[in-house]
């Protein structure tokens, strides 16, 4: 099995199909079941083998999906990086992943032991025919990263038919068919964006890729392309729900617009069907899972306090701190299983002994489930931070404000936040006059502007258990007391 062989079935079948829209580009199934022959082939010529780590750091664009498609035909494992990484960043995943090449759109730094290679070199015309490697369905196709408690990349491996068992699950929970047309506002780099691109195209849809960069593009955009399932987060539901106020419905011929990567409120998801669309549907899921719970409107109406019911061939089970099964109803470590989960974290023996149990998967949250299946989420059982659906450790955050000269002690958390759900917050000890915007300012030249924490409170020392723990849950309470109190916690003028 391979996850790009359903290309050749749909030119065969479907062949003038579309199968990306970018713009006025418009390519069909038969050419595109070409263009990724070709494209392989010139991986091949790239001295790249069945087996070998290519990163792909690119913006959205019709290329990048057609370098996706060929990354899995040639036998290769993809390796998805965000433009916005910064180089420490991205020189960090590199090397976890042991990635032999990156694939760039313009000349781009240079990373130890990692060859960049232009995406205009490998998506050039060739005329060498291309010889399909046997690909078996448990060779790797994909590599994911997520950060792990120490702040380094956790990496694992899914095979084509654990690639396929996720797409599948999206298909059959949320009623995909060859007839959608596919607008996803998360961006190829990510998971969930690269992997709703690749299912759609696997079941003949139209993927559009997106190129809205307002409001009023994106609404005329849904329209005008005739848009029926539109993937986004609560971070561009909250805005548009600005926008449209005061407007007719924005988008009332949409099929569904689904919302993930971090919870909405009921109230938010009340206002989205009488502004954006009667049906807004919300997920729940994770890079190692996929979609685990799902919510129609009718769905959300019935337990409003729901994240959504269990995906279709999704188990889950509510335990306590020693595994055992809690009574339905009760609040506990949540652990699901399903096909095609991982089991390891190639480089984390201890992440993975925390994450993967007997054949479960530990995502480190607290939940409850009812008697038919609705899956009530109640935080995370760790400290991770999670922005709009981009997730990260405080100490990640931590380390970089540590390296500031002025800074001797860092404590960083997430803070609540109304359109991105969560942001970073931190306490520091400090041991010379430095402003806020100075701090902000440095953590931006080190990491990706979503993780540089937006408050900051200097304090005198951080509150510290007998182990010498810093005590967060005080360092939120002092950041509380100092906000009320008035003045900016730090301010933007030296101290």
């Amino acid at each position: 099995m391979n996850i790009a062989d359903c290309l050749s079935e749909h030119a065969r079948n479907r062949g003038d199909h579309p199968a990306i829209e970018d713009g006025d580009r418009i390519i069909d199934y038969r050419t595109l079941d070409a263009m990724v022959d070709e494209t392989a082939a010139n991986l091949s010529a790239e001295d790249l083998s069945p087996g070998d780590v290519v990163a792909v750091m690119l913006p959205d664009s019709a290329d990048h999906l057609i370098l996706l498609c060929a990354l899995a035909r040639a036998g290769t494992v993809m390796l998805s990086l965000s433009p916005a990484h910064a180089r420490e960043e991205a020189a960090r995943a590199l090397a976890a992943g042991a990635a032999k090449v990156v694939i760039v759109d313009a000349p781009a730094p240079t990373f130890a032991g990692v060859t960049p290679i232009l995406l205009s070199r490998v998506r050039r015309s060739s005329d060498g025919a291309f010889e399909r490697p046997d690909i078996g369905d448990t060779d790797p196709v994909m590599l994911i990263q997520s950060s792990g408690t120490t702040g380094a990349p956790k990496s694992f491996l899914r095979g084509h038919q654990a690639a396929v068992a996720w797409m599948d699950r999206y298909a059959r929970t949320q009623s995909w068919s060859s007839a959608d047309r596919c607008l996803c506002l998360t961006n190829m780099s990510f998971n969930v964006g690269r992997n709703i691109a690749l299912g759609m195209l696997r079941l003949g849809a139209t993927v559009v890729i997106n190129r809205a960069a307002t409001h009023d593009a994106l609404v005329r955009c849904v329209r005008d392309q005739r848009i029926s399932y539109l993937k986004l987060t609560p971070s561009h539901v909250v805005p548009l729900l600005d926008f449209a106020a005061g407007k007719e419905t924005l988008f009332p011929e949409l099929r569904a617009m689904v919302v993930g990567s971090a919870p909405t409120t009921h109230e938010q998801r009340l206002l989205a069907r009488q502004r954006l669309t009667p049906n807004f549907c919300e997920q729940l899921g994770s890079n190692e899972a996929g979609l685990l719970a799902y919510a129609t409107p009718a769905e959300q109406d019935a337990f409003p306090d729901a994240v959504g019911r269990l995906a279709d061939g999704v188990e889950a089970e509510i335990v306590d701190a020693s595994d055992q099964p809690l009574p339905v109803g009760d609040v506990g470590l949540v652990r699901f299983r399903a096909d095609g989960y991982p089991t390891e974290y190639f480089d984390d023996p201890e992440a993975t002994a925390r994450a993967f149990r007997d054949g479960w998967f530990y995502p480190g949250d607290l939940a409850a489930v009812n008697d038919k299946g609705y899956l009530f989420f109640k935080g995370r059982a760790d400290d991770v931070i999670n922005n709009g659906g981009a997730k990260f450790y405080p100490m990640e955050v931590e380390a970089v404000l540590l390296a500031h000269p002025a800074v001797s002690e860092a404590a960083v958390f997430a803070w609540p936040h109304p359109r991105l759900g969560q942001v970073a917050a931190a306490c520091i000890v400090t041991n010379a006059p430095v402003s806020r915007r100075t701090l902000q300012t440095f953590c931006r030249k080190h990491m990706a502007g979503y993780k540089v924490p937006q408050m900051i409170a200097k304090l005198a020392a951080l509150p510290k258990n007998p182990m010498g723990k810093v005590q967060k849950g005080k360092l939120k309470k002092a950041l509380e007391d100092q906000k009320s109190a008035g003045p900016r916690p730090l301010s933007d003028t030296p101290a």
